[in-house]
């Protein structure tokens, strides 16, 4: 569950990198962006004027670990005037279907 704004913290790139590490051991990982984690999918992202690595960029390698469930949570998105087309990834869903997400998850890792 990503729930923290892209950049400002290392929680972002953390996150992304134990979803790939995970990926690269065969592991099950679906992605919830939720928050102001919804920010890590914005496009585009300049990074470069603040020296740190480009989450958008970090994310495009998550199909070539398998990592195809990415769920994005319609309130977060409403909450800050975005929309689908302002995203780079990921399928909206409403409360109902997070809470379903936390219900049925073996393991929550938060960033």
């Amino acid at each position: 569950m990503f729930r923290h704004a892209p950049y400002g913290n290392a929680l972002a790139r953390e996150g992304l990198e134990a979803a790939l590490a995970c990926g690269a051991m065969g592991a099950k990982a679906s992605l919830l962006y939720i928050n102001e984690g919804v920010w890590q999918l914005l496009e585009p992202q300049d990074s470069s004027a603040i020296d740190c690595k480009n989450q958008a960029a970090m994310a495009s390698a998550l199909p070539l670990y398998d990592i195809d469930e990415i769920w994005v949570d319609e309130a977060s998105l409403q909450q800050r005037n975005l929309t689908a087309t302002d995203i780079n990834a990921g399928k909206i869903i409403d409360s109902s279907r997070v809470q379903a997400l936390f219900a049925t998850s073996k393991n929550i890792l938060s960033f």
